[in-house]
């Protein structure tokens, strides 16, 4: 995890793990027979990171607020590690206790089956496309600053030229809860139809 923490998942090898921990690549195999694997180990122990939340509602917003702010808080001590969560199918212990509790969110909200499983997928796409942004753009998270608009001839984009400032300027906070409100609005309208 520290390798990953520290380089990002793309600097993983069993040869580079093996030079840190001071084994020898061979005796990590009998532990690990791949990279895939080794990279799966590390998601799912990412996911058992994941703490627990509590919440004083039987309102299922309210619990859907507190998941996902939940990730978003894993992803915040995670960050570089966080993008393996995208790619891979957690279909460990720890994998499945997230799935649980979003479905269960979504019987709370009278959603169940296939029904259930799409609004959990689109959760699931809203939250790591917004958390992979801001772990990406955040200094503080180890990101990259983004680089300021030059050399673009803004008379040929009106519409973004009014808005320059706020498309150059992040408030991930903001982002994340006004993304947040837009799909908990889009389950009540469902919900309603």
């Amino acid at each position: 995890m520290r390798l990953i923490e520290r380089e990002g998942v793309e600097a993983v090898s069993m040869r580079r793990l093996a030079a840190e921990l001071g084994a020898g690549t061979m005796s990590l195999y009998n532990h690990v027979p791949n990279k895939a694997l080794l990279v799966d180990l590390a998601a799912e122990r990412i996911m058992a990171d994941a703490q627990p939340y509590t919440v004083d509602s039987d309102d299922w917003r309210d619990h859907i607020r507190a998941h996902a702010r939940a990730v978003r808080e894993l992803a915040r001590r995670h960050p570089r590690a966080f993008v393996m969560l995208a790619t891979r199918r957690l279909s460990t212990e720890a994998g499945f206790r997230t799935i649980e509790s979003a479905l269960m969110n979504f019987d709370r909200a009278g959603f169940r089956g296939e029904i259930a499983v799409g609004m959990m997928r689109a959760m699931v796409s809203y939250l790591l496309g917004t958390l992979m942004r801001e772990v990406a753009t955040s200094p503080e998270l180890g990101g990259i600053a983004l680089s300021p608009y030059v050399d673009v001839d803004m008379a040929a984009f009106p519409l973004s030229a009014g808005v320059l400032d706020e498309l150059g300027t992040y408030d991930h906070d903001h982002e994340f809860e006004f993304g947040l409100e837009l799909m908990i609005a889009a389950l009540e309208r469902y919900q309603s139809d």
